[in-house]
């Protein structure tokens, strides 16, 4: 595994509850990000064909992350200009901190996606996080002179953002994405300047006239990533409202604003409750994966897939009193059919 990128111990990493909104904005502007991000990309894809999101197929094929983790991934469909293969895959994964085996996990991600659909593969990573020393690039082991290595390209928001005023006026409405994750993990404990970065952004797409679903959508993107301490929250929602009043463009009213704020408390509440089942869901599994491991030291992969498909905690109780019962292996894969 590779460490030219090793955890920076005097810096700590900005954590956030960024995953629901990445994965919405990622999926609303999926085009627009790749544009930004990965322009030589996005030039060799034929958009005017479509694309189409694999997001069932992508959680049965990967295994779900742990508690805790921050990232968001998109698995799409796309078609390449030119010719060529009919389709090929785009799997894009949002990292926003620092991840040990971050390298091992996309090569793992690669692995199964390619064997899913047999198909070209390409993963790339938009790197979130505040740390601009932490950019992984590639993944190589080696033994023996059996020699595996991905190389995946990414991009880094605090260098994309490096010139703010040129990013704000980029016509893409991604960029508005991408300055809300930078100002919120540059600022995050400078109030004032998270304020200021925060209406001026918010009012960025009435300014364009972009679609009104495309303004809501961002604004909540925005109001969502840069928190901001209560007395200026209000603040903020008073001068907006001011503002959307002189633009005649109430999007987004007073009572709205306090019921996505009741919402996003309601929601964070429900994904701790929801990551505390996953997590008990997910020692489980392992602990059926490890008695079986034990006691029989190699598993067929499909086996392994099928334990680490099963989410319900019963289900996995009875598999892993079995494990611990069962004379061999093909015994186990008959009694339980998995």
């Amino acid at each position: 595994m590779s460490d030219a990128n090793p955890k920076p111990s005097a810096e700590p990493i900005v954590k956030a509850e960024y995953d629901s909104p990445w994965k919405k904005m990622l999926g609303l502007l999926f085009p627009q990000a790749v544009q930004l991000c990965f322009p030589a990309i996005a030039a060799d894809i034929d958009w005017a064909k479509g694309f189409e999101f694999l997001d069932k197929e992508f959680e049965q094929i990967v295994r779900l992350a742990e508690t805790g983790d921050r990232h968001v991934d998109k698995l799409a469909k796309v078609w390449r200009l030119g010719g060529g293969e009919q389709w090929v895959l785009l799997h894009v994964e949002v990292q926003a901190q620092w991840e040990a085996d971050l390298d091992r996990r996309l090569f793992d991600y690669y692995s199964r996606i390619f064997q899913r659909f047999n198909r070209s593969v390409a993963t790339v990573v938009i790197y979130a996080d505040a740390n601009p020393r932490w950019q992984p690039t590639v993944y190589e082991n080696e033994l023996w002179g059996c020699k595996v290595r991905l190389e995946f390209p990414t991009v880094k928001l605090l260098d994309l953002a490096a010139d703010e005023e040129a990013l704000l006026n980029h016509p893409n409405p991604f960029a508005i994405v991408v300055l809300a994750q930078v100002e919120a993990v540059k600022h995050a404990k400078d109030e004032t300047r998270k304020f200021a970065w925060k209406k001026r952004l918010a009012q960025l797409g009435y300014q364009r006239h972009y679609e009104r679903d495309l303004i809501v959508d961002l604004y909540n993107f925005v109001d969502w990533v840069i928190l901001l301490a209560e007395p200026l929250a209000v603040r903020f929602d008073g001068e907006h409202t001011a503002f959307e009043k002189e633009q005649h463009m109430e999007y987004v009213t007073h009572i709205e604003r306090r019921s996505i704020e009741k919402g996003r408390q309601e929601g964070r509440q429900e994904g701790r409750q929801e990551g505390r089942q996953e997590g008990r869901v997910e020692s489980l599994q392992e602990a059926v994966l490890d008695v079986l491991e034990t006691r029989f030291t190699e598993l067929p992969y499909s086996l392994r897939e099928s334990v680490l498909a099963i989410q319900d905690r019963d289900a996995l109780k009875r598999l892993h009193r079995l494990a611990l019962q069962v004379p061999d292996i093909n015994t186990f894969t008959h009694q339980t059919k998995v």
